[in-house]
């Protein structure tokens, strides 16, 4: 058996390190009630509980039982079962794909990650479950805002689309402002922007990046990552290839390849490192770790519990953006990638 939150081989459902991570140590083995009952409770707490996103999701506590229920309050999980046939494409898939994503995050490129799981309703059907982090260890709430938040993007002033109007630039300079050690916060972000591209994940939005305070503390840091998805699976239509532009303006930093090619290569993502402050040698590092990871994301793609035909879909997606997208140039324009010594040593 995979253990359902590391993919590890486990005896049980949840390993024992993966036990404590998600649920504290308690044994869970499963949820109590079905899907049906989930939109019963759905239904019944619309108007009372405030969990941003169009999924439909619930959260979730456990009881004096150590059993977990859905809950209105003061929830510390969020449970997202896969939606129906007619809302997304493969929406069977649509649990098992987040569940992915998050691992490759977490595991393989060790960024700070929310912990997550797959776990059965009570007829079996997988749902995807995540830990809150937004309560320390004594229960109290942190102050969190996201990019939204930070930035001033509202409906009011920007519209319906708001949280797609920014850039991850302008976010960048955010973390500058808020974050005191800064440089060690963008190398995370940019890694972040360049995970979420490979996976496919075009709907890295400014809700879906965020800073927090802890208690009694002054500065800022970026939150855990969390809503990550290969989104063009289960959209199948889906225009664009990022959430938000790279740059605060695209007409004014333009390169030669995005003109051409419509979507960005290296040219693009070494022009957004250099300006949010990235030096080469970092850079170097985290073209490095990406680069070395691949047999590792493959492989876990393989352990996933997506269908094979995700599996597949998956797979092939992420080796077309590492190869003809990320470090992708085009070398009649006469760009020399400072990255394509490394990039020559794995490709």
């Amino acid at each position: 058996m995979r253990c359902h939150s590391c993919l590890a081989q486990s005896a049980k459902i949840y390993c024992p390190k993966c036990m404590k991570e998600l649920f504290g140590g308690r044994k869970v083995s499963g949820l109590s009630f079905n899907k049906q009952e989930f939109y019963q409770k759905r239904k019944e707490y619309a108007k009372r509980i405030s969990i941003s996103g169009i999924q439909d999701k619930l959260s979730l506590a456990f009881d004096e039982h150590n059993t977990l229920v859905t809950t209105d309050i003061e929830g510390r999980y969020i449970l997202k079962p896969s939606p129906s046939e007619e809302q997304v494409d493969n929406s069977h898939d649509i649990c098992a794909n987040e569940h992915l994503s998050m691992q490759i995050s977490k595991q393989i490129f060790k960024i700070p990650t929310a912990d997550s799981a797959l776990i059965p309703f009570s007829s079996g059907e997988l749902a995807y479950i995540t830990k809150r982090f937004d309560y320390d260890k004594n229960g109290q709430k942190l102050d969190q805002e996201d990019f939204a938040a930070v930035l001033a993007y509202t409906s009011d002033k920007q519209g319906k689309n708001y949280k797609y109007e920014s850039s991850y630039e302008a976010c960048a300079k955010a973390i500058q402002m808020y974050i005191p050690a800064s440089m060690p916060a963008l190398e995370d972000f940019y890694q972040r922007i360049v995970v979420n591209y490979l996976i496919g994940n075009a709907d890295a939005h400014l809700k879906n990046f965020s800073l927090y305070r802890a208690q009694e503390r002054k500065d800022r840091s970026l939150t855990p990552n969390y809503d990550l998805l290969y989104t063009r699976y289960h959209i199948l239509n889906e225009e664009g290839y990022m959430g938000l532009d790279l740059f605060e303006n695209e007409m004014d930093s333009p390169t030669k390849a995005f003109e051409a090619m419509g979507y960005y290569t290296l040219e693009d993502f070494e022009l957004f490192a250099e300006k949010i402050g990235i030096k080469t040698k970092r850079l170097e590092k985290i073209f490095e770790r990406i680069l070395v990871s691949t047999p590792e994301v493959i492989k876990m793609i393989k352990h996933s519990f997506l269908s094979e035909k995700g599996k597949e879909a998956y797979r092939k997606n992420y080796e077309e953006r590492l190869k003809l997208h990320l470090c992708y140039s085009i070398e009649q324009y006469g760009f020399s990638g400072k990255m394509q010594k490394v990039i020559d040593r794995f490709l």
